[in-house]
């Protein structure tokens, strides 16, 4: 199922981006505003179907995790290396505060999932200020917070965050998202025994915290 779905949309945003691209002929303005929409809502769609296709198997017991060590440090870097040109768009800084290296042994693509779900909130709602990524070793856990000085949740909203489908509303506002990332997050960090926890203060800022044991118990796999 999930090979019937993402085949036509990667088609549709593979063939959009060559005609963005004027690979084949030139666009003119109306044009260009009317592909980047269908590319944008296509983006959109994938990330939605791919976000409930994780879920599901999740909740069904069926997802595979990859248990491996890795320098937590040095994921953090590559992670801040690909923000570089959202980064730059928005005139954020994005500061690191983390060991010289700290390995740890969990599943490296999930521990990078839920940090760039982290990163890339931080980035839409955040305008001005900076966003900074810290890891700091407990004696058998290791935290990964994700702090920024966005628009920041109201106390009210804040049991809303880890819902699925949910979306906070923000005046004057409008963020692309499918309203599924913190809810998946939470959902993997439980699943490598770990979990998340946020703290916030509207109109100031986020910070988004995701703790995990320094290795993985294997025999649960």
């Amino acid at each position: 199922m999930s090979h019937e779905l993402r085949t036509p949309l990667n088609s549709i945003i593979g063939f959009t981006g060559i005609m963005l691209q004027e690979m084949s002929g030139k666009i003119n303005k109306e044009q260009r505003k009317q592909l980047t929409l269908v590319k944008n809502s296509a983006n959109h769609l994938l990330a939605l179907i791919n976000d409930i296709i994780d879920i599901s198997k999740i909740e069904a017991g069926k997802v595979e995790i990859a248990i491996e060590e890795f320098d937590l440090s040095l994921l953090a870097q590559e992670i801040k290396d690909s923000f570089a040109v959202a980064l730059d768009e928005k005139e954020l800084k994005l500061l690191l505060q983390t060991p010289q290296m700290l390995i740890i042994k969990t599943d490296k693509q999930r521990t990078g999932q839920v940090l760039v779900n982290f990163v890339s909130n931080a980035v839409k709602f955040t305008d001005k200020g900076e966003i900074e990524i810290k890891i700091v070793k407990k004696d058998k856990t290791a935290e990964i917070s994700v702090r920024d000085t966005g628009v920041g949740v109201k106390k009210e909203d804040m049991n809303k965050l880890f819902k699925d489908f949910s979306r906070i509303p923000i005046k004057d506002r409008t963020i692309e998202g499918t309203g599924l990332g913190l809810y998946l997050s939470k959902k993997i960090a439980n699943l490598l025994d770990g979990d998340i926890r946020a703290e916030s203060e509207f109109g100031k800022g986020s910070v988004f915290t995701l703790t995990l044991p320094l290795k993985y118990k294997e025999e649960k796999v």
